[in-house]
């Protein structure tokens, strides 16, 4: 079983708490010619919410962002596990990483039939390149 672990940067912007704000924000991000692997969206405080998206690899993706009104200063990374969905995956992760004494700032896993995506963000990028490293291990074939 091969997974493949990556660095990656969430991007976050403020977005209206309304109807209609989400499908204006990803309308000028589709628009722009972006292809997102990860769109979540969520409430921040009261008329106001957050979206974050990934994956924003090159700088013209970047500028598309900023004019969708993404903040750059407001990114993040994260480790992205993609590979085989087996029973447990998502346990034997968490596992290694409190092993390690790796405190999570955020997990998220979802499976579409045999595949596997996780989403993993800490409290900075020294731990997410420990958390890379030990995943890699792990999860070797």
């Amino acid at each position: 079983m091969t997974y493949r672990i990556t660095k990656e940067y969430v991007w976050v912007g403020a977005i209206p708490d309304h109807p209609g704000a989400l499908a204006e924000k990803l309308r000028a991000l589709s628009t722009g010619g972006l292809n997102l692997e990860l769109i979540l969206g969520r409430p921040d405080q009261p008329g106001r919410a957050l979206l974050f998206v990934a994956p924003l690899r090159s700088l013209e993706e970047v500028e598309i962002a900023e004019r969708a009104g993404l903040a750059t200063e407001s990114a993040f990374r994260i480790i992205r596990v993609k590979g085989p969905n087996t029973a447990g995956l998502g346990a034997r992760v968490a596992a290694a990483l409190a092993d390690a004494g790796l405190n999570l700032r955020d997990f998220s896993a979802a499976a579409l039939g045999e595949q596997a995506v996780i989403n993993i963000a800490f409290d900075n990028d020294a731990d997410g390149d420990r958390a890379k490293a030990i995943l890699e291990r792990v999860l070797a074939p």
